[in-house]
């Protein structure tokens, strides 16, 4: 458990407010401030910068929060694993992960899971690949799984890579696209027709980028660009545009036939791979790490 000074800088901490923060923890304010005083005096610096608009974290703030944050998340991991010796108690495995990863790989892998082990429960923040990765980092998952393009940076020394899979990108199309009878095609090739893409930031949009702006192109037609990876292959279920897309979270529709796959020329698109991700130097909950070896055999 925290200790109080602890708990009071975290809400401070969240809500930028010795006022706020004191409603939330249903004490006087006084209190609040006396508590972030302590520990500013304890640790001889300051945690938070005095604004007329409310608190602002320093750097040693922002230090100690990632500390007293993980150790939050061990306690509570703690609590659930001491009730779950007790017999009958339920085992909850946190898993961040991509959002079609979500849909179309690991639902029907949770599913089978769960009707083998009734005691478990999921729970499942969809987030982009880096989001995944933070919140490893963070402590507010257990097992992240994430895309990865080979040519980036290796992975944060506190994230371990437990497996990966390759997961090239092709071009994603309706079966009555121009293009869907090929059996290859370049980048350019998309240049004459509507593109759906995601956002900036996801590794879909970081392969499409250095590509398209690796010679003198002419621009491409990016006609519907999306957080949402749903509303994208909506789009393209409908023949209105091209994307980018890899088989492994595709299957069922690729299979059934509502959308074509058809492989792109350029290396670099075959340089990416999907990765169960834990974090490296926190120890797993005993569920978690079984389930990740299930993950590992179902993929």
């Amino acid at each position: 458990m925290l200790d109080t000074a602890h708990r009071y800088f975290l809400e401070v901490f969240r809500t930028g407010s010795i006022k706020d923060a004191a409603a939330n923890l249903h004490v006087v304010s006084s209190a609040v401030s006396r508590q972030i005083t302590k520990l500013e005096e304890e640790t001889g610096t300051a945690l938070f910068e005095r604004r007329p608009n409310g608190m602002a974290a320093t750097r040693a703030g922002n230090l100690l929060f990632d500390y007293v944050q993980r150790a939050a998340m061990d306690a509570q991991r703690a609590r659930h694993e001491l009730r779950s010796l007790r017999g009958g108690e339920s085992s909850t495995i946190r898993i961040g992960v991509n959002e079609t990863v979500g849909r179309n790989v690991l639902a029907c892998i949770l599913g089978a899971y769960r009707a083998a082990h009734p005691e478990v429960v999921f729970r499942l923040k969809a987030a982009s690949s880096a989001g995944v990765t933070q919140a490893l980092m963070d402590g507010s998952v257990d097992i992240g799984l994430a895309f990865h393009i080979k040519s980036s940076t290796p992975p944060a020394s506190n994230v371990e890579v437990r497996h990966e899979v390759d997961s090239p990108l092709s071009a994603i199309m309706a079966p009555d696209h121009p293009l869907a009878g090929r059996a290859r095609i370049a980048l350019d090739d998309l240049k004459p027709y509507p593109i759906a893409l995601t956002d900036s930031g996801a590794t879909v949009r970081l392969l499409f980028d250095a590509c398209a702006g690796a010679g003198d192109v002419s621009p491409f037609d990016i006609a519907f660009a999306s957080n949402s990876s749903s509303i994208i292959y909506a789009i393209v279920k409908g023949g209105h545009a091209i994307t980018l897309g890899g088989e492994i979270i595709l299957r069922g529709e690729l299979g059934r036939r509502e959308l074509v796959s058809v492989p792109l020329a350029e290396p670099q698109f075959a340089g990416r791979t999907l990765r169960i991700q834990t974090a490296a130097k926190r120890p797993l909950p005993e569920a978690a790490e079984t389930f990740v070896q299930a993950l590992i055999e179902a993929m």
